[in-house]
């Protein structure tokens, strides 16, 4: 035993209250925890009142005091009690108002069921344990006193931490944090029963009226989706999301698109119905389709409406009257199917409309509403005129109407962590009117369904059918910008997904082995041997005989429509390969449609056969794909398996000694890829494709350099996220295609096996439509299916759809309430903001908004670079203060290890950069960091930059890119001159660098083994600027200044003549290698 005294002393375990009463444990718990609540209550007594930009609207909160859970005598379970759908709640019958965690209104207090006292069941559960009596009084805590709506729409703080157990591991990590609120709950260890926790979640979604909507899929599987139209009601009202939104398209006149609204779909090609309707000026409000008068009296007819700049535009056309013979009234008419660039249309900016088409006076005339009978002709176009107003003015019902189209997106995902067995077909969205930093958060990417027993086009019908009421009807939403209810309209922009995905959703075949490799043009065989001639060839490189581009005829969706429809048609004679020949002519495959033919061409089952024939007469839509209601890696693989041993131990010493400074790649797992080179994602060839020229162009001869070299210069390309200028782009980019293409199939044109190499051709189509390539990329979806294969770890196995759904919708009411985002309380029709102490748990914590998806460092300013780095100096790093500071004298000047120049781009010692000092681009620099310095001065802080210069020499034979030779010059520049990080690697080739190995001398440290080579540098002269490089590609291209020609139509056909040849030489080797085989085998069996 220790010493009297020792304060420290180990108390021995006891069982009765009394004794344990006289400890000094316990006394000192006591004390602790008085202390504790007395700081509590200082805090919440001197908390303010809570902020909002909209003044919410007075509560009436019931005053009943609540109830305390302790958690003494009751031990926390950490498994999951049951699913939400088949709990079976032992509470049924209790007073609703007491069980739940929300702050209940005074109609929803007023319940004459019983309430359990947890008080009485600590008791007995104590008395239970102890031999002692314990006095009841022992166990009554003392309640804590808070404002009732401090912490609406929760009855208090202690209750939030379990309202779902998929944030559970938010709490813990909040805790390390010491979080004032949920380190009190870890103090105090309250936590709420499970069926508890399950009715607030239940209240949570009845108050705020989201629902899980279920339908049957014609095939009689059960669907849970999320509305859409709540989405879009929630993400409009979001404090975090709507100051980012975009409403109207913009026209950019291809200067600097980065974001789909500047793309052209939205600018340009959809139709009336579903552009822009209307505008508002001077608190009127003007819509497409219908004759406005401007302040200069004339008469305009909108057409468009966009953004130029900060300004709203709309484009016009000039309507004429033309008189109706033995009529008083007249025909108002323009011109049909006018697009966005005719000449016909006039750019008006909306601050120069004056009358709406129901103020316009035409003086001796009356009224234009009587003068032209409420009609609008179109000139050429259809029969039957317009009707005025615009129909949507009257759904509107004097709302301003908001465009909210979205990107949705389909993938076969994996029920379990394992990202094995992909059961589950999920439906995700973004809004399309985001900027790209905000929609690739997943705080901004939106669950809508999942199941893993329905298909894509069973489980995208509810979806379809709710976006096409959108796009018909609206949805009425909250617009806290305007402070005042509006309506909401909605497309789908753009599908994404897979290739066998698309396939089934735009009812064309999986471009593999089949006669129709292309869903976006009509490329077309008519049996699989003739791939083998030059004329398929040339259609899949669009040129033609003379070796003059000549694209193939593009597909349409009415037509596939169309040609769906005509194949029901044809099946209805019961001759199964009439259907299939028609599939394969046509190049239509619908999946749904198809299931039905076979049911009504197999006689073995006349009651499915009755079933479908009732449904063709009831609803014949449904018989087919559920879309078609909508308004609308290999040379890698091939090179890395011919290397030898010898030559991937090189490999991997390259790789090792790569610089990756300025790419936006910590370090590169050299042995993994060259292990695993059949196996590799989409980062890993990103990293392949900046790094060929420096590790693999050593084992290349002239013919394959000069392949490899077209795929860089095209990547570079298609990586791009910013388009300074869309026209002199688009050329460039259809022009690296063509001469990737052309060193491809000269190369074997069996290439025009892989579909992927043909659609390189429409890519420029997509890009001018949508905007930059990473737009419509799918990797910000698939990084959201880790949120789903989690979230189904825990559903059960009889409906995960609808566990998965719930569980996303609980997130979604969370998400929302968090957010501080105006809310309609649908059980008492009143609307409410959450209390400032709920919304400071995201807005106030970077772990939260870290956990939830949310990434603010994503949206800060670029007038907050450069930022120093608070990374401390190494010694090799660390050198006194030069003499060139010494103009500084009442200055403060420090040496600074790293500073963040942008988002992406970070800058330290050895680093390469451009710069334009003065901001005079006749005058660009190009050096290397030496050192990195700070200068405080009383009003301002800036940094300055130590460069070793560079200059620029010629192309290099062997690298094909620009040569950097060191000067041995250096200055001092300002670190706000800098205009690009480069990636710049030593030249090897000429260098003769060696490779030779690893003795231990390696200074780098890590985890693992080191390598056991090394690649050491000969010299530190010259260098060779990376082409290749995915980051900052303007400045790389700009620098390297290298041209090449486009691909004329002779060397088209040389090209082509030599892939054919090449093809049937190599065909004919394995031919040859084949028969030799069998040869073996059969001289093995005769002996």
């Amino acid at each position: 035993m220790l010493p009297p005294g020792n304060d420290h002393f180990v108390e021995a375990p006891t069982l009765s209250y009394l004794d344990h009463m006289r400890t000094q444990t316990h006394r000192r718990s006591v004390a602790e925890k008085e202390a504790r609540e007395a700081e509590w209550a200082a805090q919440d007594a001197g908390a303010g009142a809570p902020q909002a930009s909209v003044e919410p609207i007075p509560l009436d909160v019931s005053n009943t005091d609540e109830e305390v859970f302790d958690s003494i005598g009751m031990v926390e379970s950490t498994t999951e009690v049951g699913s939400e759908s088949e709990y079976d709640d032992p509470f049924a019958t209790v007073d609703q108002s007491e069980l739940t965690m929300l702050d209940g209104d005074e109609e929803l207090a007023e319940s004459a069921e019983a309430t359990i006292d947890w008080d009485d069941y600590l008791f007995e559960a104590i008395n239970q344990l102890v031999p002692d009596t314990v006095p009841k009084d022992f166990v009554k805590k003392r309640r804590m006193q808070v404002p009732s709506d401090s912490w609406y729409p929760f009855k208090s703080k202690e209750v939030i931490g379990s309202f779902d157990r998929a944030i559970q591991h938010w709490w813990e990590e909040l805790i390390r944090t010491s979080f004032t609120v949920l380190d009190w709950l870890a103090h105090c260890g309250i936590h709420a029963p499970h069926n508890v926790s399950r009715r607030s979640r239940e209240n949570i979604r009845k108050m705020l009226d989201v629902e899980l909507r279920q339908t049957t899929s014609v095939f009689k599987n059960e669907c849970y989706t999320l509305s859409v139209a709540q989405m879009l009601s929630h993400e409009l009202s979001n404090p975090y999301v709507h100051p980012h939104l975009e409403f109207y398209p913009e026209e950019c006149h291809g200067r600097g698109i980065y974001r789909c609204t500047q793309g052209s779909k939205w600018l340009k090609h959809l139709s009336p119905d579903l552009r822009v309707q209307m505008f508002a000026n001077n608190k009127k409000h003007f819509y497409i389709f219908e004759p406005a008068q401007l302040i200069t009296g004339e008469i305009v007819v909108p057409t468009f409406i966009y953004k130029e700049g900060l300004e709203l535009y709309a484009k016009c056309a000039i309507p004429e009257m033309v008189e109706v013979p033995c009529q008083t009234s007249k025909h108002l008419q323009i011109h049909s199917a006018l697009e966005f660039d005719s000449d016909l249309l006039v750019p008006i900016n909306v601050s120069k409309f004056a009358l709406t088409y129901d103020e316009i006076d035409m003086g001796a005339n009356g009224m234009l509403t009587s003068l032209c009978s409420n009609q609008l002709w179109e000139i050429g176009g259809a029969t039957t005129p317009r009707p005025l107003p615009n129909p949507w003015r009257i759904r509107a019902a004097g709302k301003v109407i908001r465009h909210m189209p979205i990107n949705l997106y389909a993938d076969d995902t994996s029920g379990n962590l394992s990202k094995r067995w992909n059961k589950h077909i999920s439906f995700y969205c973004t809004l399309a009117g985001l900027p790209p930093q905000c929609a690739k958060m997943q705080y901004n990417c939106r669950f809508l369904a999942t199941s893993n027993q329905a298909g894509v086009l069973e489980l995208a019908e509810p979806i379809v059918d709710e976006i096409n009421d959108i796009a018909t009807n609206g949805s009425t939403a909250y617009d806290p910008a305007l402070e005042e209810d509006v309506l909401v309209m909605s497309l789908v922009l753009c599908f994404q997904a897979d290739s066998p995905m698309h396939a089934e959703v735009t009812n064309t075949f999986v471009p593999n082995v089949c006669l129709n490799p292309c869903r976006m043009c009509s490329l077309h065989l008519a049996k699989l041997d003739d791939k083998r001639k030059q004329d398929y060839v040339r259609a899949f490189v669009h040129i033609n005989s003379s070796g003059d581009h000549s694209p193939v005829p593009s597909r349409s969706w009415d037509d596939i429509k169309t040609q769906t429809y005509q194949l029901w048609e044809t099946a209805q004679d019961g001759v199964k390969c009439h259907f299939e020949n028609g599939e394969k002519e046509r190049g239509i495959r619908d999946t749904t449609n198809r299931a039905f033919v076979e049911i009504i061409q197999d006689k073995t089952c006349p009651e499915l056969h009755n079933d479908v024939k009732a449904l063709a007469e009831k609803d014949v839509e449904r018989l087919f794909n559920s879309m078609l209601k909508l308004k609308v890696k290999y040379m890698t693989h091939d090179f890395m398996k011919s290397l030898k041993p010898p030559q991937l131990v090189e490999v991997l010493a390259a790789w090792q000694a790569f610089n990756v400074n300025s790419l936006n790649i910590e370090s590169i797992q050299s042995k993994y890829l060259s292990s695993h080179f059949r196996s590799l994602v989409g980062k890993d060839f990103k990293i392949i494709l900046q790094t060929a020229p420096f590790v693999l162009y050593r084992f290349m001869n002239e013919s394959q350099i000069t392949w490899w070299n077209s795929l860089l210069t095209l990547a570079t390309y298609i990586f791009e996220t910013r388009i300074n200028n869309m026209s002199e782009y688009l050329h460039d980019l259809k022009k690296h295609i063509n001469i990737f293409l052309c060193h491809s199939i000269r190369r074997s044109a069996q290439w025009v096996n892989k579909p992927k190499f043909h659609m390189l051709l429409h890519l420029p189509e997509s890009i001018e439509r949508f905007g930059p390539a990473c737009l419509f990329s799918t990797e910000n979806f698939e990084s959201f299916n880790s949120v789903l294969r989690t979230a189904s770890v825990h559903s059960n196995r009889s409906s995960p759809g609808r566990d998965l759904g719930l569980r996303f919708l609980n997130f979604d009411a969370l998400r929302l309430i968090l957010s501080r985002a105006r809310i309609c309380n649908r059980q008492t029709n009143k609307q409410f903001y959450a209390a400032e102490c709920v919304s400071q748990i995201f807005s106030q914590n970077c772990l939260i908004q870290k956990s939830m998806g949310y990434n603010r460092c994503l949206l800060g300013s670029s007038s907050s670079f450069p930022t120093q780095i608070p990374t401390p100096l190494t010694k090799a790093e660390k050198v006194p203060i030069p003499e060139y500071f010494n103009q500084f004298p009442h200055s403060q000047v420090s040496q600074v290890s790293q500073l963040r120049l942008s988002d992406k781009d970070v800058l330290r010692k050895g680093f390469f950069c451009v710069l334009t000092p003065g901001g005079d681009s006749s005058k660009q620099v190009i050096g290397r960091a030496e050192s990195l310095w700070q200068i405080k001065q009383p009003h301002r802080t800036r940094f300055v930059i130590n460069l070793t210069h560079f200059c620029k020499k010629g192309i290099s034979r062997f690298y094909r890119m620009r040569i950097l030779e060191k000067t041995g010059s250096h200055d001092y520049y300002s670190v706000s001159d800098i205009k690009a990080c480069l990636n710049i690697q030593h030249d090897c080739n000429s260098g003769r660098c060696q490779i030779i190995p690893n003795n231990g001398s390696d200074s780098k440290k890590g985890e693992g083994a080191p390598p056991a080579n090394i690649l050491v540098h000969s010299d530190d002269k010259q260098f060779i600027l990376n082409s290749a490089s995915l980051h900052s590609v303007v400045a790389h291209r700009q620098l390297a200044s290298f041209h090449l020609e486009p691909i004329s139509p002779l060397t088209w056909k040389s090209a082509i003549a030599e892939g054919m040849k090449e093809w049937a030489s190599s065909t004919k080797a394995r031919q040859t290698q084949k028969e030799a085989a069998a040869s073996k085998i059969a001289a093995v069996v005769e002996a």
